[in-house]
């Protein structure tokens, strides 16, 4: 019994031993550490070995460890000062300073560092090395030293080694001859884009200083110099659309190349490549124009009539743009002028980005800019972004009206007066053939459009209202008053005085009861309309005179609203017009005026001394207030928002009036000035 009790006992012994190796074998972890990867948290130009002087090393261990045993182990040589990190099981090695360039580093882990379980390494990091960048340098250019024949207009390329201080390169850059230029980044890549054509036939100089230098505060080693020359005068590139680098182009616009001579039509074919890939139809057309025909050519036989002179590449594409893409236009150096030795136009590569089609333009801001070529409607939302282009015009768009539900545009372009969906779809042409309208006016609730109107030579037609309704009949309100012809040649953003060398602009303004229109006439006199009758239209004038700026409905006083002079001589305020005719003054100001709801008005004042100043006045009676301060801006056509808190405004350059300084916003109490858009012209604050 005894032996046999030793016997059973040394097998229960037995078998508790093999379960303790079995647990251990199973559960306890005896595996060590290792190192599996390393990298730099800045790598340049995709070499793994190479390093930005602002980099970080990250070690990954195959499990976590014990920080301070790997902390302890580590190795920088040549040695810099750093801090360590952790994420999980890597470690982040971040040098206190900027590496010193052009430096080989070796960086290793000494074995015997230990994971969580106290599990010893028996191997470490073998030493890894890797060098920091030098100097950046440029890698190429475009043109490239030595080129000739340069395109007079195409955009000048430097593409560094790394990603640059911007602003270091751009003062780091000269011209000789001087070249002002604009620049745009991508990337590692700049393009200067010259702001006027270089000249034809010029060697040039392009250099890079050694103030140039990289994110890292790395200047380059030595300034760069390179020698191009341009192509020898030929046909030349007037302008493009979309212009050059714009955002926001819409999806309908055509892609128009305008030349400074007649272009033969049989050289066109292959001449513009567009990426992504564009389908449609080229060919030459004749500039639009609006100037009068005198009597005797509008009569002349066809025979005798000469063509027209096309100098206007244009590509109407097949079908909508895609939203939100950027487009690559090349110009090949095939289009040839007219006339024995006519020369080709030299090549020329452009980009633009389109935006997205707009459904409504209600809550919007509506403005006019030519940033896309050609002065056309753009619209923004009230913080200053999502700028979009709505028009597509080729010539500037000289007035537009929106409708109060935000869903459809008129506006007036070439002398054409156009209809269409907010989307930029659904455009119809107003004007019939042998006329020339401008200054369109929505009527309340969008059911007629006011224009003013002069025959195809010129003579004054007056202003005329036209229904929407399909079969309905338009009928003549004033006999005379109409802006004069040649829209096309008013291409400044801005005019250069408000309202007195751009008459075209919007000129009329509807009663709410749509019973009274006043219509400011070319002799800048307010009339009133009476809409209601049914006869000939009695044309009632007001005493008041000098009206540059559109009047505005105030819905406060159930009276127009209009900046003027009173009849027979004295200095501008802000008047009111009841529908009677009478007038009664409100407030100071000599340029422009709005109205909010509450009948607080905004109004410019200081224009008459050169000067302008967007002011506040709460009430009828208060003493007005300026907002706005700035002596090297000029204020002028305040609106306000739907809700009368902010007022919007534009502002152009005091040293020149013609150059826009952008769209701008201020509280009534003169706080939150800000800078909605660095261009524009006629804001407008839409319901």
């Amino acid at each position: 019994m005894r032996r046999r009790a030793v016997q059973l006992g040394s097998v229960l012994v037995a078998v508790a031993a093999l379960a303790v190796v079995l647990y251990n074998a199973t559960l306890v972890d005896r595996r060590p550490p290792a190192a599996v990867a390393i990298a730099l948290s800045a790598a340049a130009g995709g070499d793994a070995h190479v390093g930005q002087t602002l980099t970080a090393i990250d070690i990954e261990f195959s499990e976590p460890v014990r920080t301070p045993t790997v902390e302890q182990r580590f190795r920088i040589d040549p040695y810099v000062a750093g801090t360590f990190s952790w994420d999980g099981a890597t470690m982040i090695y971040t040098p206190s300073q900027k590496l010193p360039g052009d430096t080989l580093f070796t960086v290793s882990v000494a074995s015997g560092f230990e994971d969580l379980a106290g599990n010893s390494s028996s191997t470490g990091l073998d030493p890894w090395q890797f060098r920091t960048v030098g100097p950046p340098v440029v890698a190429s250019t475009l043109p490239a030293d030595g080129a000739r024949n340069v395109a007079t207009a195409a955009p000048l390329r430097l593409t560094f080694d790394r990603l640059m201080d911007t602003a270091s390169v751009e003062s780091a850059v000269a011209f000789a001859p001087d070249v002002a230029f604009h620049a745009n980044w991508s990337g590692q890549t700049v393009t200067l884009t010259p702001d006027d054509p270089l000249a034809f036939g010029t060697d040039y100089t392009l250099t890079v200083g050694t103030g140039a230098r990289d994110t890292g505060g790395t200047h380059i080693g030595a300034a760069v110099v390179v020698h191009f020359g341009t192509v020898a005068a030929g046909l030349g590139v007037s302008s493009t659309v979309p212009a050059p680098n714009v955002s926001g182009v819409s999806v309908r616009t055509p892609i128009a190349v305008t030349f400074d001579g007649p272009v033969d039509p049989a050289s066109i074919n292959g001449a513009l490549h567009v990426t992504p890939a564009v389908g449609g139809d080229l060919r030459v057309i004749a500039p639009a124009d609006d100037h009068p025909i005198p009597a005797a050519s509008a009569s002349a036989s066809p025979s005798t009539t000469p063509a027209p002179t096309g100098r206007v590449l244009l590509l109407t594409p097949g079908g909508s743009l895609a939203a939100h893409t950027t487009y690559t236009v090349v110009l090949d150096a095939v289009v040839r002028g007219t006339g024995p030795g006519a020369g080709v136009a030299a090549g020329r590569t452009w980009t633009f980005t389109t935006g997205g089609p707009s459904q409504s333009a209600q809550n919007q801001i509506a403005f006019l800019s030519n940033r896309g070529g050609v002065r056309n409607v753009w619209l923004m939302n009230p913080d200053g972004s999502n700028q979009r282009q709505i028009t597509t015009e080729l010539v500037p768009v000289s007035a537009y009206d929106v409708s109060a539900t935000g869903d459809r545009l008129v506006y007036a372009a070439g002398g054409q007066v156009k209809l269409m969906s907010i989307d930029g779809g659904d455009v119809r042409v107003m004007t019939q053939a042998g006329r020339l309208e401008y200054s369109p006016t929505f009527g309340v609730e969008a059911r007629v459009v006011y224009v003013a109107r002069r025959a195809s030579d010129g003579t004054d037609a007056g202003w005329w209202e036209l229904p929407l309704e399909a079969g309905a009949a338009e009928r003549q309100l004033l006999p005379d008053g109409a802006p004069p012809a040649g829209s096309v040649a008013a291409t400044a953003e801005v005019a250069s005085k408000p309202g007195g060398d751009e008459p075209r602009t919007r000129r009329a303004a509807v009663s709410d009861d749509r019973r009274r229109l006043l219509v400011v006439g070319v002799d800048r006199r307010p009339v009133l309309v009476d809409l209601a009758s049914t006869g000939a239209q009695p044309a009632q004038p007001v005493a008041l005179e000098a009206a540059d700026a559109p009047p505005v409905w105030d819905r406060s006083a159930d009276a127009f609203l209009l900046v003027a002079s009173p009849a027979g001589g004295g200095g501008p305020s802000v008047w009111r017009v009841a529908p009677n005719g009478s007038t009664s003054r409100v407030t100071a100001g000599d340029d422009s005026a709005a109205a909010a709801a509450d009948g607080g008005i905004a109004a410019i004042r200081g224009a008459a001394a050169g000067a302008g100043h967007v002011a506040y006045t709460p009430s009828r009676g208060a003493a007005p207030h300026d907002l706005t301060t700035a002596t090297d801006l000029v204020d002028r056509r305040p609106s306000f928002s739907p809700d009368g808190a902010p007022i919007l405004f534009l502002r152009v350059q005091a040293k020149d009036p013609s150059v826009s300084a952008g769209i701008w916003v201020v509280d009534p109490d003169g706080r939150e000035l800000r800078q909605l858009s660095t261009d524009g012209a006629d804001p407008r604050w839409l319901p």
